[in-house]
């Protein structure tokens, strides 16, 4: 007797009958079942709490003032980014827009990369040719040149970078305005 023809005719029946196992028993798992919760113990969520929790942190709005300022200087790898704490201090301490500094520095010294030699000066604030205003410190220079904004320039009306430009360095002004476009841009930067 040839076992041959058994075993294909055994293989096609087994084929097909799996064939049509596989048919039934994916109809079945693709068919929506209905569950009536209503009758039913459990929950959908289980993974909800019993009370709902209370999430709350106190956030300070100097704090995204610094971190605009750090991240600022950062960027540009300014010497300044350590005194960024200064920038908000000064800003508060003269109700100045606390992006007014950073800016101005920004624009006259590249955040205080391109200063005169010793002098802790990057707002270029008193310098005309050989006149050097001269700080001993960072910190003096931020501190001095926000209180002169306050006395000299705020609560003299003079209040945008283009207004500030006329006193603050009036060669700008007979340009192309750069100077209050630049310190208007990185003021839009710590936005």
């Amino acid at each position: 007797m040839d076992l041959k023809p058994t075993l294909v005719a055994a293989w096609f029946g087994a084929a097909i009958t799996t064939l049509v196992f596989s048919i039934f028993f994916l109809v079945y798992l693709s068919t929506a079942k209905f569950v009536d919760a209503k009758n039913q113990d459990f929950r959908l969520y289980a993974a909800i709490p019993a009370k709902a929790a209370l999430i709350s942190q106190n956030i300070d709005s100097s704090d995204g003032r610094f971190i605009l300022i750090k991240n600022l200087f950062t960027d540009h790898e300014s010497p300044l980014a350590p005194f960024s704490h200064k920038f908000i201090e000064v800003a508060d301490k003269y109700q100045l827009d606390f992006r007014l500094l950073p800016a101005i520095a920004m624009q006259e010294s590249n955040g205080g990369k391109k200063v005169i030699k010793n002098s802790n000066n990057p707002f270029g604030y008193g310098i005309y040719g050989d006149l050097v205003i001269r700080f001993q410190s960072w910190e003096e220079g931020i501190e001095r040149v926000g209180r002169a904004l306050r006395e000299d320039y705020l609560n003299q009306g003079l209040k945008t970078p283009t207004q500030i430009m006329a006193k603050y360095t009036p060669p700008s002004q007979a340009k192309d305005k750069a100077w209050a476009k630049g310190v208007t841009s990185f003021m839009l930067e710590l936005q």
